[in-house]
């Protein structure tokens, strides 16, 4: 009986120093990916500012999650377009574009599993000669949540890579491959 006592104290123990700890994380989380585009940025606003046509270029779609159902309203194109999704694997959100311009790019804001992770964004144009650099950011804020704040730890290596796969392909199909 004494062992199973002092294990319980030390689950505790090591569950109060895992919560405290998490304290010490940074609550927010930063996720960022560029290519280098042959393309001009009106060219790459119609393939990002039309929700529609994302499953043409971003690491999530069919080919991902077989089950994605996606459904779009306001907006046609440009701010104020939603699209929701709900899959197997890709889960379920809603994405609002929130501002949009055919120079400079998109920016939008990301619920989660019905507002249990809000999340803002980026995908932003930056001319250069006949190329365009463009960056997909995504940042979130995890407050308090304990939880939360150790994931925030993961957000780049569980992002990025389809950040920058949905960037390669955006790059194929603006410059004419597939």
């Amino acid at each position: 009986m004494r062992f199973l006592k002092k294990l319980f104290i030390l689950v505790v123990v090591l569950v109060l120093i895992a919560v405290g700890a998490s304290f010490l994380l940074p609550s927010r989380y930063h996720v960022e990916r560029s290519v280098s585009v042959n393309a001009r940025p009106e060219a790459l606003h119609a393939l990002v500012a039309d929700l529609r046509r994302w499953e043409e270029w971003t690491a999530w779609n069919k080919d991902m999650d077989p089950t994605l159902h996606r459904t779009f309203s306001g907006a046609e194109k440009g701010a104020g377009a939603q699209m929701t999704w709900k899959g197997e694997k890709s889960g379920q959100g809603l994405f609002t574009i929130s501002s949009a311009d055919p120079a400079k790019g998109i920016t939008y804001d990301l619920d989660f599993e019905n507002g249990r992770y809000k999340s803002t964004g980026a995908i932003r144009f930056e001319a250069a000669d006949a190329a365009t650099k463009v960056t997909w950011t995504n940042e979130g804020d995890a407050g308090a949540n304990p939880v939360k704040r150790y994931f925030n730890l993961l957000m780049d290596k569980l992002m990025g890579p389809d950040f920058q796969k949905g960037l390669d392909r955006l790059k194929a199909l603006a410059e004419g491959g597939k």
